[in-house]
């Protein structure tokens, strides 16, 4: 153990002296080399305890503190505030607030700057924002999943999960209805504003439209005047990443569509969209793309076909693919793609999390290709690092 210590320690020290605050891979390797040196140093069965108390806990006391406004207060505020003066703002009882914020101390959400006395930092803010709040609000809905999974599992033999129609969201909640249908239903609105702002938090860090490797691939080529189509972000709810695209590159010419279900795109500032290039478009994704968009340079779709199992991932290509113009135009999926050793907590995570909601999965390489050619006529021509990101770009084109 003592060797290993040291041959680590001694990694880190040089990882840290070399590290640029700007280069994502140096700190994102920093990262994973931290997380070994604490799996050195504890033991299995504080690993075990802390997953059995620590976390579950820590969950639970975040999303009940945030039902209560106290991040949103501490973020707000320039000097410390007091358990209990947080409790009297809230309504909520002293001793209830106090115990809540202890625990999330442990974990440096809010940091302690006396005796029941507390101060935002950078996690906190991230908490407070609607993205971070809507990440842990829609994953929140999991708890319950993630309880009866192995009950559903049993009950289905250990099969894995790959019908869209019989998912552990379902079993969980006891309703016909898929996940999506769920959070769009009357009087569910706040579950969809969470989804939504969850999809706006994935966006943080390094994009694919920052990478010059990658936009030469995808877009070198393109031959667009103002009139034509640049790219269509399709199934891509509010528009985060044509913003980030049209905000990157201001003057490359061509339209950019956003497309979601009409309830997605009713619910956004089509004004505000406008004035930043953007146009909005009702579309089904499972439908074909109407036939005055065909032939657009890129197709792009964000962490959408890792929401379904194989037969409907083949059936939203399958539309694409109709709109495609040979030898031009290209589909961009954004996804996981899961390295086949040494993959990332993020990443095994993630496709777990969509087993359970979805029955679907995160895909390695030979199975994106496998997916790919299973719709016939098109062929993945390339995958995309975005400098260590677990996103990869996937280019597609018609064969």
């Amino acid at each position: 153990m003592a060797s290993n210590l040291t041959n680590i320690a001694s990694k880190i020290q040089q990882q840290a002296s070399e590290l640029q605050p700007s280069n994502e891979e140096q700190r994102l390797s920093l990262l994973q080399s931290a997380r070994a040196l604490v799996n050195e140093l504890e033991k299995p069965h504080e690993r075990i305890m802390r997953m059995c108390y620590q976390e579950s806990a820590i969950f639970m006391a975040t999303k009940v503190l945030i039902d209560l406004g106290i991040f949103k207060i501490l973020a707000k505020a320039t000097e410390p505030i007091t358990a209990s003066k947080l409790a009297q703002d809230t309504g909520a009882d002293r001793a209830l607030v106090e115990r809540l914020l202890k625990h999330i101390a442990v974990e440096f959400f809010v940091d302690e700057a006396g005796p029941d006395t507390y101060i935002a930092n950078d996690i906190t803010r991230c908490i407070a924002s609607s993205g971070g709040q809507g990440a842990i609000e829609d994953t929140f809905q999991i708890v319950r999943v993630a309880n009866a999974v192995p009950d559903f599992l049993r009950e289905t033999n250990y099969v894995n999960p790959t019908d869209k129609d019989k998912t552990a969201w379902k079993y969980a909640y006891k309703t016909d209805q898929h996940f999506f249908d769920y959070v769009n239903s009357p009087g569910r609105e706040r579950n969809l504003e969470a989804f939504c702002n969850h999809m706006e938090f994935k966006t943080v860090g390094l994009k694919w439209y920052e990478v010059p490797g990658i936009m030469e691939a995808a877009f070198g080529d393109a031959k667009v005047g103002q009139d034509d189509v640049l790219l269509i972000d399709v199934g891509g709810n509010g528009g985060h990443d044509l913003i980030g695209f049209h905000t990157t590159h201001p003057y490359m010419p061509g339209r950019l569509v956003l497309q979601d279900l009409p309830a997605i795109i009713h619910s956004l500032d089509s004004a505000s969209l406008a004035q930043q290039g953007i146009e909005i478009m009702g579309h089904d994704f499972f439908t074909p793309q109407p036939i005055h968009i065909h032939g657009a340079k890129a197709y792009y779709l964000k962490m959408c076909l890792h929401d379904w199992p194989n037969p409907q991932c083949i059936q939203i290509l399958s539309q694409l693919k109709s709109a495609l113009k040979p030898g031009y135009s290209r589909i961009l999926l954004n996804e996981i793609v899961v390295p086949d050793e040494k993959a990332e907590w993020f990443e095994t995570s993630v496709d777990l999390l969509m087993m359970q909601v979805h029955s679907a999965q995160e895909r390695r390489e030979r199975e994106w290709t496998a997916l790919v050619d299973a719709v016939g006529g098109l062929r993945v021509k390339h995958i995309w690092d975005v400098e260590g990101a677990v996103e990869k770009v996937i280019e597609i084109e018609a064969v």
